[in-house]
């Protein structure tokens, strides 16, 4: 173990190297703490003339005098020269951010950009393009501030470089190059960075998410000192009440803890699951073996649990991928295999008979709420069609967070629907194989110019338009079924609400205070 002093504009740095490191883990060093890319990082100071990255770095820093110090020439991200504005510009002279920009003015709708796969980073890439659909996460990494050099640590620069790959999917046509995004990954979570036969190995999208949100919610700070933003997108509380199966006199424990992720389960070959809700439901209720403090032996017990609360976001991860034990007789070694059965989904996902009996109680006015406009919306639609009347004001509900004005006064009512927005699918019969790819939701069917539910398909850097319809088929079908096909394997839904005045009794006419009454909140259905 060796220390250098680097030295860069008006700030020093005191950088441990570890026996046995490269050149590329020393600029991975200083790009971490500099963000000063490894393409441009220049040293000068080094015995021989300047670094290179075929040099021996351990025998360089030994020849390396007491008290020396290195000499960083570059540029960070952000800072680099921009060239002046021209008065005239040709198309061919524009970047693919410019192009963007024109596209969108015009309404000219085109594929969003890809992502570049940088060796099995496909994984990475469909969690990306899912994670950038969540307009909320958007704005807060578009808010977020790195804190400075001397406090600096890899959550910040993973979540810096998360932040640097929004903007650059959501101002550009062109497929991206996360180069940098990936060499921070790898850095946090090590075993991203696996070698298999000189290339990198396939990792698993569910934990490429988990750890995200894991680094973001220690980054991203909430709306209070004691929370943070991930929890409040994405978390929610788990009620569990544990019951002993074998004495009554034991009482039964109650506790509460907050999850992001929600899992479904898949049932047995002799007892499938055939629904996303019955999936869920499984996976609420569990039978363990601990042991009893009443029986003074180890005892059978259930754990039933339920939703507590509802997050804006919800997401639900498919358990496709199992664990098979070696068999010798076979001559195949232990692997983590992939349950490719059928478990139907739709668009949206119900999730009130998942919930706690308080929940319940809440989610039933806002479901009579939802109820009684989309009847008065069928009523409006009916007598304008009476009148040979076709006049879109008069017809069209907007989404609340769409309309300019919103009436004051109102209350916002869960309904325990969800939306569902993205998609991470994979397609191959293991873990360590295969391939991922994203679907994001586009558009929704509007019934005239749009029949059917527009959705992208993120295919690394291929990105196409797909119709709903064609996610779920004869020839790919999400829900599962066919083992070389893309499967669902974690879903993104958005929370549909209703706005309701607080004084209104259900069930009551609000035709005549149709501007004190409610209206649908349902998600924001704009393009990338």
């Amino acid at each position: 173990m060796a220390q250098i002093k680097l030295k860069w504009n008006k700030e020093e740095f005191d950088i441990t190297i570890e026996e046995g490191s490269t050149v590329e883990v020393f600029k991975t060093q200083v790009w971490t703490l500099t963000q000063v890319p490894m393409d441009r990082q220049k040293f000068l100071g080094f015995p021989g003339g300047m670094l290179k990255d075929t040099d021996d770095l351990m025998a360089k820093v030994a020849k390396l005098k007491p008290g020396a110090k290195v000499q960083l020439m570059g540029t960070p991200e952000g800072k680099e020269l921009k060239a002046p504005e021209e008065k005239v510009v040709f198309e061919e002279d524009l970047s693919p951010e410019e192009k963007a920009k024109i596209l969108k003015e015009k309404k000219v709708e085109i594929p969003p950009a890809g992502i570049k796969n940088l060796g099995n980073t496909c994984y990475m890439n469909a969690t990306l393009q899912c994670l950038n659909r969540v307009g909320d996460l958007r704005e807060a990494l578009n808010h977020y501030q790195p804190p400075g050099t001397e406090v600096r640590d890899i959550d910040s620069v993973l979540t810096a470089q998360l932040r640097s790959v929004n903007t650059q999917l959501t101002s550009t046509t062109d497929s991206i190059v996360p180069m940098q995004f990936v060499m921070a990954l790898r850095q946090r979570f090590p075993r991203f960075a696996e070698m298999q036969n000189g290339a990198p190995m396939q990792q698993d999208a569910d934990e490429c998410l988990r750890g995200l949100l894991t680094t973001l919610s220690g980054t991203l700070k909430g709306s209070s000192e004691s929370t943070n933003r991930i929890d409040e997108l994405f978390g929610y509380k788990i009620k569990s009440t544990l019951r002993c199966l074998e004495c009554d006199e034991e009482a039964p424990q109650e506790t509460e803890e907050m999850s992001r992720v929600l899992l479904c389960h898949l049932g047995t070959q002799t007892d499938p699951v055939s629904h996303i809700t019955q999936g869920v439901q499984l996976s609420l209720k569990e039978h363990i073996e601990k042991q009893s403090p009443v029986l003074g032996r180890n005892a059978q017990y259930e754990k039933s649990s339920s939703i507590a609360s509802l997050p804006p976001f919800l997401v639900v991860q498919f358990a496709r991928f199992g664990y098979k034990g070696a068999n010798e007789w076979a001559g195949t070694s232990a692997s983590k295999v992939k349950l490719t059965r059928k478990c139907a989904f739709t668009h949206t996902f119900d999730i009130f008979d998942c919930t706690s009996d308080d929940v319940k109680k809440r989610l039933s006015v806002g479901r009579v709420k939802k109820k009684e406009q989309e009847d008065k919306e069928l009523e409006r639609q009916k007598a304008a069609l009476d009148k040979g009347s076709s006049a879109k004001e008069d017809v069209e509900m907007k989404p609340a967070e769409d309309s300019e004005m919103q009436p004051v006064g109102l209350e916002e009512l869960d309904t325990g629907y969800y939306q569902l927005i993205g998609i991470v699918s994979h397609k191959g019969r293991t873990a360590d194989g295969g391939h991922y790819v994203g679907w994001t939701l586009h558009k929704k069917a509007d019934g005239k110019d749009l029949k059917d539910d527009k959705w992208v398909l993120f295919d690394d850097d291929d990105v196409t338009f797909v119709n709903w319809k064609d996610m779920t088929g004869l020839s790919t079908d999400l829900c599962g079924g066919k083992a070389d096909t893309q499967i669902a394997y974690i879903n993104i839904y958005q929370r549909i609400t209703v706005l309701a005045d607080p004084g209104q009794a259900l069930g009551s006419d609000a035709g005549e205070k149709a501007d004190s009454g409610y209206s649908a909140k349902d998600v924001t259905m704009e393009g990338q």
